[in-house]
């Protein structure tokens, strides 16, 4: 694998996302090496020949990532470059009621401590 120049991240970002994050500017400026680990990343996973999904399917899976971790913009750039891909409006919203599920469930889980000290009483 060729290591791309931060350029070339940055401007394949462009062509996928429609723009630049904010956080990618930020770090072209302070440590531009930032950028190109982050591609390394995405080429790693997403874009890897051992990903069994389909780019449509992986970018709804960040999305849903992003969803849980609360990153506003790579939900919105994601979102949109789902929506390239080819992913509907209600697959999208599939993904935020997963989402939403999850996290509701994990509050249930982490309750359990306190949902036993209320049968004891």
């Amino acid at each position: 694998m060729q290591t791309p120049t931060p350029e070339q991240v940055m401007n394949m970002m462009k062509d996928r996302f429609g723009k630049l994050p904010k956080s990618i500017e930020e770090a072209a400026e302070v440590d531009p090496s930032l950028i190109v680990e982050q591609a390394i990343s995405s080429k790693l996973s997403m874009q890897s020949e051992k990903n069994a999904l389909d780019p449509k399917t992986s970018t709804l899976v960040f999305l849903a990532a992003a969803l849980a971790l609360g990153n506003e913009e790579c939900v919105e750039l994601n979102t949109k470059a789902a929506k390239k891909m080819g992913a509907t409006n209600e697959e999208i919203l599939s993904v935020i009621r997963i989402v939403r599920h999850a996290a509701a469930s994990g509050i249930v889980g982490t309750a359990e401590a306190a949902l036993k000290n209320l049968k004891e009483e």
